[in-house]
């Protein structure tokens, strides 16, 4: 039987101590060789075959393109990857057509996929901030529409003047649709001394005739919105005519961080104002892109995969005694107290009559 040596590598001396002729030497190069090629090729092909599915994705979501065009290169991927198994020069063509894409995608620019876009009448106009000289804000695009149902709404906008320093609590608001638990729409409330409430929502902006979708939202479809609205509005829209359940939990915040994160949120406003950013179903969301501003919670972001299934992020927030209750209570007896009261009661009822902000008196009384 041979050794060890000559099993792994033909060409190898077949007795221990044999004085190995040049050839053996060469035989042994060349087994090496080819054994480091073997491997080689098997790590890219699986790292391309792995890659294909977005790929394909993205010839369909990702570029306006024909459709014929999206299914050649869809063939060509294809064809080029099942090749290399008998060709291995084909393997270099199906990795540049994938490196090209991921390039093309990476090119893609806010301002040169939306210019010119006509959006849809709840995100035409995004929340604008300018600082005044006493330290407070003017917002203006604060949305307060009026609802007869979700599709039938009179267009009503207000500039609302607030002062950082007078901020009484921060509240962050989830909202479940279609009886899921695991995910949520994410905003926050900010409660500010003189009775006013500002709610702050991230949305993906539609242009006209687009719907919203998962999967077009990994692929650079959505531009992030920074939204502002009256409790009336983005409340009560999601609860009295869509029909979501929302709960409303107040955050255990001294006033300092509450002033930050106050600024932070304008402050984000102005930047996505100035510098576009496209929305993304997973990392740039209704809640990635709220938590950083919330001190001390951005670290929660990158170790808790709660914050991408966000219908438990608040369950997560009371585990870290970010959120205000009270002694010994559970999350569920928590959870109970914070459903909105005479919003939650299902789609198609009777709308609610809001009276400016007095809807949000119950929370300052809790």
């Amino acid at each position: 039987m041979k050794n060890w040596l000559t099993r792994l590598f033909p060409g190898a001396p077949d007795r221990v101590g044999a004085l190995p002729h040049p050839e053996h030497h060469r035989r042994i190069e060349n087994g090496i060789i080819h054994r480091i090629r073997t491997i080689l090729f098997w790590i890219s092909f699986g790292v391309l075959a792995l890659g294909m599915p977005w790929c394909i994705l993205a010839l369909f979501r990702a570029f306006d393109i024909p459709v014929f065009v999206s299914w050649c290169g869809v063939i060509l991927l294809a064809a080029s990857l099942i090749a290399s198994l008998l060709f291995h020069w084909t393997l270099p063509v199906t990795a540049s057509i994938e490196v090209l894409l991921v390039t093309a995608f990476c090119l893609i620019t806010p301002e040169q996929r939306f210019r010119g876009t006509v959006w849809q009448t709840p995100w035409r106009h995004t929340l604008g901030v300018r600082k005044l000289d006493d330290g407070g804000y003017e917002l203006h695009n604060v949305r307060d529409f009026f609802y007869r149902s979700e599709n039938d709404f009179d267009v009503r906008y207000r500039t609302v003047t607030v002062d950082p320093n007078r901020i009484s609590s921060i509240d962050a608001v989830f909202s479940h649709w279609d009886n899921m638990e695991e995910i949520a729409h994410s905003m926050i409330g900010l409660n500010f001394a003189d009775g006013t409430t500002v709610v702050i929502s991230l949305e993906t902006r539609l242009p006209e005739g687009v719907e919203q979708n998962g999967i077009d939202g990994l692929f650079r479809r959505y531009e992030l919105a920074m939204l502002a609205g009256t409790p009336g509005d983005l409340y009560g829209l999601r609860a009295d005519h869509r029909g979501e359940t929302l709960y409303v939990y107040r955050l255990d915040m001294d006033r300092r961080n509450m002033h930050d994160t106050v600024v932070s949120v304008f402050e984000r406003a102005e930047e996505l104002r100035k510098n576009p950013q496209f929305y993304n179903s997973l990392c740039r969301n209704c809640t990635t892109g709220l938590l950083p501003m919330l001190p001390g919670a951005d670290r929660y972001q990158r170790d808790d995969l709660r914050v991408i299934l966000n219908g438990m992020a608040a369950k997560m927030l009371f585990e870290k005694d970010l959120i205000v209750h009270r002694e010994g209570e559970s999350f569920g007896s928590l959870r109970a107290r914070s459903l909105v009261p005479g919003l939650c009661r299902g789609k198609g009822a009777p709308p609610a009559r809001y009276g400016g902000e007095s809807e949000t008196r119950w929370l300052r009384k809790r």
